[in-house]
């Protein structure tokens, strides 16, 4: 069975596995859920690494309290069913000039002051599908007296979260954020095809700056991570892959808290957790002339931008790295979790992303910058059971590899040429950081022992029940003491609460999710909500 993390199995996968537990064990059970383990990797001393090989060890300015970033948006065309002069109280229509002719409408704002190491971005009503090549997005600055060129704002309609997800009823269409820097004004124009869409915002953001700034090395750091221990800083209570015990290489990730993340603006209680069988390599369109200083800033922009104006949960990435080679934790949820993010669309559930912050359509990716990701996919999709190496993984209905590009999911430029040109120097480094990592299945089993189980459900009254397997075949089938009539799906998420045995996870038919914490014998507590 491939290594990966426990998932839910298909109703065909279910047929199968139900009639082998009938032919050979239980006739009256049906089979809810297959367990599939994951792998843990050996430590970076028995590999023969020293410290020094450890990647975004290195010191950088951040951010000692959350800083609160302002987002001004300044209204370009009409909400929907109002008239094209309208103008509500809170929000005028502050557009400079506009021209529609018989293919196209364009539409210039008004220059807006700028505050900060500030960023620009435009949404429109969701109403509106607004294909890639049909809308043409520019801006310019003004320095003291002087008017910049023109600077294309890039639209990528495969970023963002899945469409059948609670996240994406929430969502606004949109640009990705541009960074202006320290300017005085900036002004946009948007030209489309046919007719603008309505509800057309300017979003304006100014970061914040911190009250206090300090130099510090990154507070997570992966080889102190354990399966066994109490979460550390960037972890938050949900399921975990794998224990994550050094190997090399073990990168270090400067927290949320480092670039002053405002937990108030994130939507909490749509934190998800779901599966990693792939990474995808992105870039965040930004500037590429920023200092150490710029980042935790630029940083808090794209929270602020994807939050605020395009009304996703949380930043979009799942880590971030700089042109420094920096690595930053992105969206909340624990850098060792399976958090799902909002970057790949429709691949969101299966994967992480992380995005180097840089236009890489402009520039070539520093070697500090594809060593990180080196480093930071090679530990991660360990955590979950991946080679590094792997071309065949299945993520959602698709088969990718392992390391991916944006634009190998999707109609999308994205992560830049030049970046996309040197994932095969990404996959090499990742390879390689996971030399002396040998693919060994981790203890997922509910009773006592290192081979992983079929759980089921008994027909005749629901009654939940543990078959373990041996290297030599099934065994007796255990009674777990619980009954899960009224459950019509179930997941064995390893240590859920992390104290030491395996847990499942059950699915009500009304939505209801239901913990199941294991005695390592293979019984069960009842169900909590």
């Amino acid at each position: 069975m491939r290594a990966s993390k426990a998932r839910f199995v298909t109703a065909c996968q279910q047929l199968l596995a139900l009639a082998v537990v009938l032919a050979a064990l239980t006739p009256a059970a049906s089979v809810v859920n297959l367990d599939v383990v994951s792998t843990v990797p050996v430590s970076a001393a028995a590999a023969g690494v020293s410290s020094s090989q450890r990647v975004g060890d290195k010191p950088a300015p951040v951010a000692t309290a959350p800083v609160d970033p302002r987002v001004t948006e300044v209204q370009l065309t009409a909400p929907t069913g109002q008239a094209v002069n309208a103008r509500p109280a809170n929000r005028p229509v502050e557009a400079l000039s506009s021209s529609i002719s018989a293919d196209r409408t364009r539409v210039v704002s008004k220059p807006q002051p700028i505050v900060g190491f500030g960023a620009v971005g435009v949404t429109w009503d969701p109403a509106r599908q607004v294909p890639d090549g049909t809308i043409a997005l520019q801006a310019r600055t003004r320095t003291r007296d002087v008017w910049s060129g023109w600077t294309k704002i890039d639209y990528d309609a495969d970023h963002g979260p899945d469409p059948a997800s609670a996240e994406a009823r929430k969502a606004r269409p949109g640009s990705e954020p541009l960074l202006v820097g320290r300017v005085d004004q900036v002004q946009v124009r948007a030209t489309t095809e046919g007719t603008a869409p309505d509800d057309m915002q300017l979003a304006v953001i100014d970061p914040g700056r911190e009250a206090v700034s300090k130099r510090q090395a990154p507070a997570i750091d992966t080889a102190a991570m354990s399966g066994a221990s109490a979460p550390t800083a960037g972890s938050a209570t949900g399921p975990t892959a794998a224990p994550a015990t050094s190997y090399t290489p073990m990168p270090t990730i400067f927290s949320r808290a480092q670039w002053g993340a405002d937990e108030s603006m994130r939507d909490a209680p749509s934190l998800r957790y779901y599966e990693v069988h792939a990474g995808f390599v992105h870039h965040t369109v930004n500037s590429n002339d920023y200092t150490r200083e710029d980042v935790p800033a630029i940083i808090r922009g794209i929270y602020a931008y994807h939050t605020r104006s395009r009304g996703w949960s949380d930043i979009g990435y799942n880590f971030l790295v700089d042109r420094f080679g920096g690595v930053w934790e992105g969206r909340y949820g624990g850098v060792d979790r399976p958090v799902v993010g909002a970057h790949t669309l429709g691949y969101n559930d299966y994967s992480f992303a992380m995005s180097a912050i840089g236009n890489y359509d402009q520039v070539q990716p520093t070697d500090a910058v594809l060593r990180a990701y080196g480093a930071v996919f090679a530990w991660k999709l360990s955590l979950h059971g991946v080679s590094a190496a792997s071309t065949s993984q299945t993520v959602g209905r698709g088969t990718f590899g392992a390391i991916n590009g944006h634009r190998d999911a999707g109609a999308t430029a994205c992560p830049g040429t030049y970046l996309y040109a040197q994932l095969p120097t990404i996959r090499a480094y990742a390879a390689q950081g996971q030399i002396g990592w040998d693919g060994r299945e981790r203890q997922t089993s509910l009773a006592a022992g290192p081979q992983p189980d079929l759980i089921v459900r008994r027909a005749r009254d629901g009654r939940g029940l543990v078959i373990p397997t041996t290297a030599s075949g099934l065994g007796a089938p255990i009674d777990t003491g619980v009954n899960f009539g009224g459950l019509n799906a179930l997941l064995n998420v390893g240590d859920w609460d992390r104290d030491g045995a395996n847990d499942v996870i059950g699915r009500a038919t009304d939505g209801t999710l239901l913990l199941y914490r294991g005695n390592g014998q293979g019984q069960l507590n009842a169900g909590i909500a």
